[in-house]
This record gives structure tokens, sequence and C-alpha cells, in this order.
């Protein structure tokens, strides 16, 4: 099984090219980044996420920083995109090259790594989850879900994913659908709204979802709409399973929530809504309280 979406940031020579996931399910197009500054104009056009953004990092350090440092880049990045942490994998890089490692063979360790360790996570998972397993999972979690599904095949079990169509940008719609589908993965799309009601129903008996911050006591952040999903899945006793990468000793409400332009929450409508009122917190907070188990890349 492939999809784009698995390693949706490559290099090639001295360029970065970026699947431009705005544009999915229409066409696969990817945008050519030449500089700095347009990698940070990616980053904070929303043309990719999640995974996108830590491999968009990675290939702008190992191309641009004999001029700027990790750090300054990565604080470039946080400008832009701040509820997610670029100033820690800036640390990363700098405690590897420190040790006199080429950036080059840091940043190509730690792709052909993550690949692996998300591989790893999927199998984990598989084993924990029931059978069969109707999972209901928000926004997109870059190619992981086909890594489980594999798992899940591997060991006997049943699978059917449930989509939520995670608004305003509709990554569950456009992505996350769009990929199993084009993988023959059984599926099934749903309204953010109508989660509860299938809890309800017993058609989903578990959630996994994806983080973009952890803390080292179980707390996350995440896209918006998946706190709720975690309070429903608590009060329908169903598991609520985070994907999670390197957690950090701090307080999960110290982090800064990442407020969008609000004519995004109209991005679908034909009209003018620059001047009307909307709010779009692109994040929200769920405590360990809410968490049945994180599943961290490394256990």
């Amino acid at each position: 099984m492939v999809s784009p979406l698995i390693s949706p940031v490559r290099l090639k020579n001295d360029k970065i090219l970026v699947l431009d996931e705005t544009k999915i399910p229409f066409c696969e197009e990817y945008i050519e980044v030449s500089n700095l500054e347009e990698a940070l104009l990616v980053l904070e056009e929303m043309k990719t996420r999640s995974l996108g953004q830590v491999l968009l990092f990675f290939y702008s350090c190992q191309l641009w920083a004999e001029s700027i440092s990790f750090q300054e880049i990565a604080q470039e990045f946080k400008q832009r995109r701040p509820t997610f942490d670029f100033l820690m994998l800036g640390e990363i890089l700098r405690a590897e090259t420190s040790k006199c490692i080429d950036v080059k063979e840091v940043v190509s360790r730690f792709v052909y790594g993550f690949d692996q360790a998300r591989r790893g996570r999927a199998r984990r998972l598989a084993g924990i989850l029931p059978n069969p397993a109707n999972i209901l999972t928000i926004c997109n979690v870059n190619g992981e879900l086909i890594y489980l599904y594999e798992e899940l095949k591997n060991i006997g079990k049943e699978v059917f994913f449930v989509v939520c169509e995670t608004r305003p940008y509709l990554q569950g719609t456009r992505l996350t659908f769009w990929e199993l589908r084009k993988n023959n993965i059984p599926c099934g799309l749903i309204c953010d709204n109508q989660a509860a009601s299938l809890m309800k129903e017993g058609k989903v008996n578990c959630v996994v979802t994806g983080a973009d911050r952890a803390t080292t006591k179980g707390d996350i952040a995440n896209k918006i709409g998946t706190y709720s999903l975690a309070r429903l899945a608590k009060y329908f006793n169903i598991p609520f399973y985070p994907l999670t990468q390197y957690p950090r000793d701090i307080d999960i409400e110290s982090i800064d929530i990442e407020e969008r332009q609000p004519e995004e929450a109209f991005m679908y409508l034909n009209g003018d809504f620059a001047d009307t009122e909307a709010v779009y917190p692109s994040f929200d907070i769920t405590k360990s309280e809410f968490i049945t188990k994180c599943l961290g890349l490394y256990g």
C-alpha cells in the first residue's frame, strides 16, 4: 500500500518538494521550495501539516543553516505555527550535530528512524485494539493509519475506520478518507457532530488520533475537535489512544494555541468574509484523565 501522505515532503538536490495538501483530493501537486522564506510561507498557509511540518523544518535546516542557526530557523517556524514545538526540533538538531555528525546525516537518520518508529507504533497499537476494531479518527496522521491497517490484518483483526470530516479545512474528508479509499481500506465518512450518536449506538469501539504536542504527564494538544471526542469516549467508556511524539515536561496549559484568521471558518463558501466575526482556534487541549493510553514513538 502506498500514499503520498506517508512522506509528504521530499528533498531534491537543493530544493524541497512539498505536497500541497490543500489541493488533495482533486490533484497531487508539489510546491517547489527554494529558500527559507518560501518554506515559511508554505508552513503558514497550511500547505503541509503534522509530519510534513517536521520534514519541512529538518530539510530547511539541512539546506540553509549555514547562514542562520537551527534555533533561529526554529523561531521563524514557531512564529508561523506557534502551537507546534519547533524549538524542540531545533534542540535535537543542535545536540546531534554537536557530536560532529554532519547535518545531512542527522536528517537522513531522523527521517528513516521516524518512519520505522511509526511502523513499530502501529504494530503495538494493533495488538491492544479490539476485534473487530471500529476506529473513529479525526484529521490526518500522515499515512500511519495505513500502517495500522496492515498490522491489524497481519494478526487477523477486522477493521473499519470512521473518519470525522474535520472542519473547517476538511482534512478528514480530503486527506484521511481519500487516503484510505485510495488503498481500498474499509472506511466511512461522518460529519464532526455525529460522533456522539455513533458511540451511543455502539458503532465505534475505539478512538485513535494524532497529537501535535504531548507532556510527560500524558496530556496532549491536537487538532480542534480532539478534546470533544475524548470527553465523549470517556462518557461512553470507549478507549481513546493518541499517537504522540517527544513528550515534554511542561504544563499543557502554557502552550500557545494558534488562532487562525476568522475567514478560514468560511473557506468553502463563496463570498467575502474578511470582516465577519468567527473564532477558529486550530488546536485544543486534552488532559490525561480523558486518555486511555498515549502511544509514543518508542513505547
